[in-house]
C-alpha cells in the first residue's frame, strides 16, 4: 500500500452504468471533477489539467472502461468528440480535524444522552464517519427525498402548505421548527446541541417536503446559530430551479464486479484495490495465520503475498504476532469498513420496507436514516454488516479502558445497558465456553443491525478483559441469538523475536523506502504516531455471511506453529443443510469444521436432496452409500450446497451451461460449458447445477423457444439464456411458415429482454423489431447495409421491410 498511500487516501466511490467502481487516481478525480461543469473537448481538458494529449487519453480510455465518463459525437460537429459525465458520487473522502474526533468521541462515550433505540447507532455512524474522513452525505440526501416522497400531502399555497408539513417533519425528526420570514423564506430551527452539523440532511428532507405541496423548489443560502443557542439554527432558503440528477440505468447486464475494500487504517478511511491484498485480508480475518497458511489459501505466488504482506506490516495493516516459540503469524489491525463483492440488486423490498416503517413512526428519521443506509449500500452490492461490528468495537474501546483485565464483568455491564436502550436484552449461557445470548423484544429485521452492533462490542471486550484472540460461533433464531467465543491463541504477543527490539529504534528516517523484510517494516511501523491499538475486532458472524455473501466465514483452527506444518481445509455447508461429520474414527466432529490435509471425513444426512460442490463453475454431485453418508477426502476449501438437475430430455433443443461466478456484459464474455463437454467433466450422465447456474438453451432447427412468462408469442427466440428453476417455465414449440429470419452475425442483442445470438425469427406480419446491442464496444451498427440510430442505452428500432430475410452487422466507429 506504501506507494499507493496518495491513492488511497484521496477517493471516491462512483454509480455509474456499469456498476460501483472506486476513483482513486487523482487525475481521474481532476477529471471527473471537471466534466461535472458540463462537456469538454480533449483540448480543452489538457488546457485546464496541463496534461499532454497521450496522458489525457490513457486516464480517459481508463474512466471510460468503467463507465465514468461517455464519449459524444454531436450530430451538429461529427469531426468533435466530447467527453461527458453522468456518474454519481456516493462516498468521498474528506479532510479530518481535531473537532470532528473529538466529538466523535463524545457521541462513543455517551451516546444516549441525546438518542435512543437505533437513533444512538445512527449517531455513532455519523460521527465515526466524519472523523475517519468518509463524507456519505449523497446517501443521506437520497434517503431525506425518498423518505419524503413517500409523505402524503395535498397542493396548497406555501403559508397552507407549511402548516401541514409542520407536523409532519416535527413528528418524525423530533425537531421543530417556526417560519422566521416568508420572503426569503426563513425558518428557526431548534433540536439538540448536534442540529447544526445534521441540519443539511433535514433541510433536504423539508425542502423537498415543500415541493411536493408546492410544486416550488429551494436551495439553503445561509445555516447560522440563532440568538447564540447551540439547540437553534436559522435556516434562509430563496428560490431556485430543480437541478436534476443524471438518469443511471442500473438494470443493466455489468461487467464482472470490481472488488474493493473501505478500511480504517490509524484512524484514517482509505479505499484497498489491490486484489492480492484483499484476498491477503480475506484470509486473515478471522485470526491471524502464520505464511504458509496465508499461501495456502491465497491464489498467488508465494513471494507476491510476501512482498504485499510486507508492505501491509509497514503500512498498519496487518500487525505481526508471535508465538512462545518464536514463530510469526499475520492478524488485521485495521478495520474493514465496507466490501464490495457483488453486483447491483435490482431488488428494492428493503428500501421501500424502510420508508414505510419509518413514515408512521415518531422520532424514527435518524434511525431510518441508519436503516436505509446499510439497505442502499446492500443493494449497490456491498457487505455492509462490517461498519455495525465497528461501531460496537469502538463503542467498548470508547467506553472501557484497555488497561483493565481479568474482569469481563466490567464490560458485561456496559454491554447490557446499551443493549437495553436498543431494544435487546443480554445473559450468560454458559461460561465454558463463555456464551453470551442475545434476546430481541422486537422480531423486526431492523433488530439484526443492532444485533451485529452487540456482537461487535462483545467481542471487544472480550479481548480487552483477556488480552488474548478469540473466534466466535453464532446460533441464531427470530428473536434470540447465542455467541459462543473460543480463545484460539492465549499466547500470541506482538513482542517481536530476540533482535527486533522496538522499543530501541532509531530516530524516524526522512525517507521511507519500499521493505525487504518483516523485520524492516516492522522498524518503519514503530516509527509512526500512533494511539490505535494494535489490534481492534473486526469479526462478522456467520449467519450475517450467510445474508450477505450466500457462503459460510473460515473458522479455521490449526495447531500450525510454523511454516512447515500441514495445510488444513473447512468443510462449510449451504443454509438449511444439515449434516453430521464424522472423522475417520469415527468420533464426531463439532463446528467449524476443520480437517487436516490427507484427512478423510464422513458426512452424514437425512436430507434426500442432491449434494455436491462447484469449483470453476462446474457442479460435481457427490454420491452416497445409500443410506445418506457421504466419504470425502478435501484437498481445499469446500463449500457442500444443493445441487439441481437440468430437465430438458426429450426436448427439441441442445443446451450450454454458464458460470455463476460471472456475469454476461457481451457474447465475448459468455463462459459456456456444452452439455457433453460437462457430463464429461463430472463423470455423470446427468448435468448438475447450483442454484445461481444459468442455462443457455439452443432450439433445434425449425423449432422456437417460448417462456411461459411471455406474453408475446409472436417473439420466436432460438436461444434462451435462464437459471435452471426457469426451465419449467418454457415450451418449445416448431416454427409457423409463416416467418422470416434476422441474421445477427457475430454479435449478441436483447431482444424482449432475453440476450440471443445467429438469428432472430419474426412473423411475416411483424412490422418493427426492438433490440438493444450487448456489447462494450463503440460500433455503427447497419440494417441490410444501412446504418441505423442508436439511442443513450445502445438500443434501436428496426422496420420490417415488406418481403425478404434481413442482415444486421457491425464495424467500430473509432471514437475516442
Amino acid at each position: 500500500m506504501g506507494a499507493q498511500d496518495e491513492y488511497l487516501r484521496n477517493f471516491c466511490i462512483l454509480l455509474t452504468e456499469k456498476g460501483v467502481v472506486p476513483m482513486t487516481d487523482p487525475l481521474q478525480i481532476s477529471v471527473y471533477n471537471s466534466l461535472l461543469q458540463g462537456m469538454k473537448r480533449p483540448s480543452d481538458l489538457t488546457s485546464e489539467l496541463g496534461l499532454s494529449s497521450s496522458s489525457l487519453h490513457f486516464v480517459i480510455d481508463k474512466m471510460s472502461e468503467s463507465g465514468i465518463i461517455d464519449r459524444i459525437k454531436p450530430e451538429s460537429d461529427r469531426k468533435t468528440v466530447y467527453y461527458s459525465t453522468n456518474a454519481k458520487v456516493l462516498a468521498s473522502s474528506v479532510e479530518t480535524n481535531e473537532k470532528l474526533k473529538n466529538s466523535s468521541q463524545i457521541a462513543f462515550t455517551d451516546p444516549l444522552k441525546n438518542y435512543k433505540g437505533l437513533s444512538s447507532l445512527s449517531n455513532m455512524l455519523d460521527c465515526y464517519m466524519s472523523e475517519i474522513g468518509v463524507n456519505i452525505d449523497p446517501i443521506r440526501m437520497k434517503y431525506a427525498n425518498a423518505l419524503a416522497d413517500c409523505i402524503e400531502c395535498e397542493k396548497a399555497g406555501m403559508e397552507d402548505a407549511i402548516l401541514e408539513i409542520k407536523d409532519s417533519f416535527c413528528r418524525i425528526t423530533g425537531c421543530n421548527f417556526t417560519v422566521f420570514s416568508f420572503s426569503p423564506l426563513t425558518f428557526v430551527v431548534s433540536g439538540d446541541e448536534d442540529i447544526r452539523n445534521k441540519a443539511p440532511v433535514l433541510m433536504r428532507f423539508l425542502i423537498r417536503l415543500i415541493e411536493n405541496a408546492t410544486g416550488k423548489y429551494h436551495r439553503i443560502t445561509s445555516i447560522e446559530a440563532f440568538n447564540g443557542s447551540e439547540t437553534m439554527i436559522k435556516v434562509s432558503m430563496e428560490r431556485a430551479e430543480r437541478e436534476e440528477e443524471p438518469y443511471i440505468n442500473t438494470s443493466l447486464h455489468h461487467k464482472e464486479c470490481e472488488r474493493f475494500m473501505m478500511v480504517d487504517v490509524d484512524g484514517t478511511a482509505g479505499l484497498m484495490t489491490s486484489t492480492v491484498q484483499m484476498d491477503i485480508i480475506d484470509a486473515i480475518y478471522e485470526r491471524p495465520l502464520c505464511i504458509t497458511d496465508i499461501v495456502n489459501r491465497v491464489d498467488s505466488p508465494r513471494s507476491t503475498i510476501t512482498s504485499n504482506l510486507l508492505r501491509m506490516v509497514e503500512e498498519g495493516v496487518i500487525s505481526v504476532f508471535y508465538s512462545e516459540s518464536g514463530s510469526a503469524y499475520y492478524g488485521l489491525a485495521c478495520s474493514i469498513l465496507l466490501k464490495k463483492s457483488r453486483e447491483i440488486s435490482a431488488d428494492n423490498d428493503e428500501l421501500n420496507a424502510v420508508l414505510d416503517s419509518v413514515k408512521d413512526k415518531e422520532g424514527a428519521f435518524l434511525e431510518g436514516q441508519l436503516l436505509y443506509t446499510l439497505a442502499y449500500l446492500k443493494k449497490l452490492g456491498f457487505d455492509s454488516e462490517y461498519i455495525m461490528v465497528v461501531l460496537g468495537a469502538k463503542y467498548m474501546r470508547s467506553s472501557g479502558s484497555m488497561d483493565v483485565q481479568g474482569s469481563f464483568d466490567t464490560y458485561f455491564g456496559k454491554m447490557s445497558d446499551i443493549a437495553q436502550a436498543v431494544g435487546l436484552s443480554l445473559n450468560i449461557v454458559s461460561v465454558y465456553p463463555l456464551t453470551i445470548g442475545i434476546t430481541s423484544s422486537n422480531p423486526d429485521s431492523s433488530m439484526l443491525h443492532a444485533m451485529t452492533f452487540i456482537k461487535g462490542m462483545a467481542h471487544q471486550g472480550l479481548e480487552m478483559a483477556s488480552s488474548g484472540i478469540f473466534v466466535r460461533i453464532c446460533e441464531e433464531s427470530e428473536t434470540e441469538e447465542n455467541i459462543s467465543f473460543r480463545e484460539i491463541y492465549p499466547a500470541l504477543s506482538m513482542k517481536p523475536v530476540k533482535g527486533v527490539m522496538v522499543e530501541n529504534l532509531s530516530p524516524a528516517a526522512t525517507t521511507k523506502k519500499r521493505t525487504s523484510s518483516v523485520k524492516t517494516a516492522l522498524l518503519n511501523r514503530s516509527k509512526k504516531d500512533s494511539d490505535s491499538p494494535a489490534r481492534m475486532v473486526r469479526y462478522i458472524t456467520a449467519a450475517v455471511f450467510l445474508v450477505m455473501l450466500s457462503a459460510i466465514l473460515v473458522f479455521g483452527v490449526t495447531d500450525t506453529g510454523s511454516d512447515t506444518d500441514a495445510s488444513t481445509y473447512e468443510i462449510s455447508f449451504e443454509d438449511g443443510l444439515e449434516f453430521t461429520v464424522y472423522d475417520a474414527n469415527g468420533k464426531e466432529l463439532s463446528r467449524p469444521y476443520i480437517v487436516t490435509e490427507g484427512t478423510s471425513v464422513v458426512l452424514t444426512t437425512s436430507d434426500t436432496a442432491d449434494i455436491g460442490y462447484v469449483q470453476d463453475g462446474i457442479a460435481y454431485p457427490m454420491d452416497s452409500d445409500g443410506k445418506g453418508n457421504y466419504l470425502l477426502k478435501p484437498v481445499s476449501d469446500i463449500f457442500i450446497e444443493k445441487l439441481y438437475p437440468v430437465t430438458l430430455d426429450g426436448m427439441a433443443c441442445s443446451f450450454a451451461v454458464y458460470s455463476s461466478s460471472k456475469t454476461i456484459s457481451s457474447i465475448s464474455s459468455v463462459n459456456l460449458v456444452d452439455a457433453s463437454a460437462y457430463r464429461e467433466k463430472t463423470g455423470n450422465d446427468t448435468v448438475y447445477v447450483s442454484y445461481n447456474n444459468k442455462v443457455m438453451i439452443y432450439a433445434d432447427e425449425g423449432y422456437y423457444i417460448l417462456s411461459k412468462d411471455d406474453s408475446q408469442n409472436e417473439r420466436f427466440l432460438l436461444n434462451y439464456l435462464c437459471d435452471n428453476r426457469s426451465i419449467a417455465k418454457i415450451d418449445i414449440l416448431p416454427i409457423p411458415v409463416q416467418t422470416r429470419t434476422i441474421d445477427l452475425g457475430n454479435d449478441a442483442y436483447y431482444y424482449s429482454g432475453h440476450l440471443v445470438t445467429g438469428e432472430i425469427v419474426v412473423d411475416s406480419g411483424t412490422t418493427s423489431v426492438e433490440l438493444r446491442y450487448a456489447g462494450d464496444k463503440n460500433v455503427i451498427i447497419k440494417f441490410n447495409g444501412s446504418p441505423v440510430k442508436l439511442n443513450g442505452d445502445n438500443s434501436f428500432v428496426l422496420n420490417i421491410p415488406a418481403v425478404g430475410d434481413m442482415r444486421l452487422s457491425s464495424e467500430e466507429s473509432g471514437f475516442y
